[in-house]
């Protein structure tokens, strides 16, 4: 399990997440998951999760995302909703909208598009 203080991106590691897709796959379609998955390659589509996504530095990610806790390390294009958290590391690059009631941007990623902020009810449209 991932303690409230890896939940912040800086201290997961791989053996903490349930599902690795390796760098070198490329996947189109729908991922629907409850714990936690770690995207290294290509990915385009839809993703559905009741738990934790880690974008990997490696990771291209074109995709509508809707999960409890988002931690990018990459690129990902497309509008996110998080019911808990998005995080974006100094190496993300995100083009689309956001709509979260907690973010954390580092200094260095890249960020094009809005950021909604509410409790309750998230939506992006």
């Amino acid at each position: 399990m991932i303690d409230e203080k890896k939940m912040n991106g800086s201290d997961i590691d791989e053996k903490d997440i349930t599902t690795v897709v390796a760098e070198d796959l490329e996947i189109k379609g729908t991922i629907k998951f409850k714990s936690s998955v770690m995207l290294k390659g290509v990915f385009e589509g839809e993703i559905q999760s009741e738990g934790l996504l880690v974008v990997g530095p490696t990771a291209k990610v074109k995709a509508t995302i809707t999960t409890k806790t988002l931690i990018s390390h990459g690129e990902i294009t497309g509008n996110v909703i998080a019911h808990e958290q998005v995080t974006l590391k100094s190496t993300s690059i995100h083009n689309g909208d956001v709509s979260t009631p907690n973010i954390i941007i580092e200094n260095g990623s890249i960020f094009n598009g809005s950021c909604a902020m509410r409790a309750k009810d998230i939506t992006v449209k």
